[in-house]
């Protein structure tokens, strides 16, 4: 029987409710207990790093050198958490453990366990069963969708199927514990290669019509941006020189969409100015994906042009080869 680490973080799948609305109250162990089929999937021991509805920087710092502390003691790793940043995390852990031989599954629930309709036991089911095969990497598993961590978005605030895969098909599927895919099981050597310098100092911003260059200066204290210009990455013509002037002032800036779907191009003149003036593309990644990267980016580097080579270059899956 394999060998299986359950990390809590909080969120949803452990919340109950109070006059304050949900927050996070119930230990792993009454998880556990209350799907009892799990026992007979693997052996599992549990461990509560946090217990809260959001997970931050300093937060995934602590799970990935928690994680590679234990690769040797566990087969595979569940993560349960808070599904309003758990797409950010599983972007961040694809790139701050690359390379890992074995699976991280990370997975939460849209409705509470207490409730009798939760969808937290089928997730807790799937992600265990599937943490104890053979694939390597960061997945996120949610409503039977198996999906690789640095393609994941929650796209829907209300359903189970809060989560999609993004300009990528699913890894796999799981239907009735059955699991399939198209990738072959492999083993893998131990090629894990810790990484978690970041730098966290990165805003993001979602073009509006009424926005002038006034924007950029209140946030002259940040050394990253994530722009998310208009669907092809367009960026109007009263913006772009206050774009450049951020690089000429030795600021990363990448050019998003705030579409969900696709892959920027740059063919209009906003967004192409910008690219030529030396911002980043964010191609087709995901919004979680392009902000986690740049603060991993950041944190190896101070050199634009190094910056800029790494957020080319496709890492984890994050952007298509």
């Amino acid at each position: 029987m394999k060998s299986i680490l359950l990390i809590g973080l909080g969120g949803t799948i452990v919340c109950s409710s109070s006059e304050e609305g949900l927050v996070p109250k119930y230990s792993l162990e009454y998880l556990l207990a209350k799907e009892p089929r799990v026992n007979q999937i693997a052996k599992i021991e549990t461990v509560q790093l946090m217990k809260r509805t959001i997970v931050y920087p300093k937060d995934w710092i602590q799970v990935a050198k928690f994680i590679a502390k234990s690769i040797n003691k566990f087969d595979g790793f569940v993560i349960a958490m808070g599904t309003d940043t758990l797409a950010y995390t599983s972007s961040m852990l694809s790139f701050m453990l690359r390379g890992i031989n074995k699976p991280v599954v990370i997975t939460g629930a849209m409705i509470p366990i207490e409730k009798g309709n939760s969808d937290a036991n089928r997730n807790l089911v799937d992600s265990i069963s599937f943490a104890c095969e053979n694939y390597a990497g960061v997945f996120v598993i949610f409503n039977g969708k198996v999906i690789n961590g640095c393609r994941a978005s929650k796209i829907i605030t209300n359903k189970m199927g809060a989560f999609e895969s993004i300009n990528s098909p699913y890894f796999a599927e799981i239907k009735n514990g059955k699991i399939s895919c198209n990738h072959e099981l492999e083993d893998k050597k131990s090629g894990l290669i810790l990484n978690t310098k970041i730098n966290a100092n990165v805003a993001t911003i979602k073009l509006n019509p009424q926005d002038s260059e006034k924007l950029f200066g209140a946030l002259s204290d940040y050394e990253g941006f994530i722009i998310e210009g208009y669907g092809d990455g367009n960026i109007p013509d009263n913006l772009v020189s206050a774009i450049i002037n951020l690089i000429k002032n030795n600021k990363a800036v990448v050019i998003a969409s705030q579409c969900a779907l696709g892959e920027v191009e740059h063919k209009y003149r906003g967004g192409h100015l910008s690219i030529e003036a030396g911002a980043i593309s964010a191609k087709d990644m995901t919004k979680e994906s392009a902000l986690t990267k740049l603060m991993w980016c950041m944190g190896q580097t101070k050199k634009l042009e190094k910056i800029k080579k790494m957020m080319d270059e496709n890492i984890c899956g994050e952007i298509k080869i």
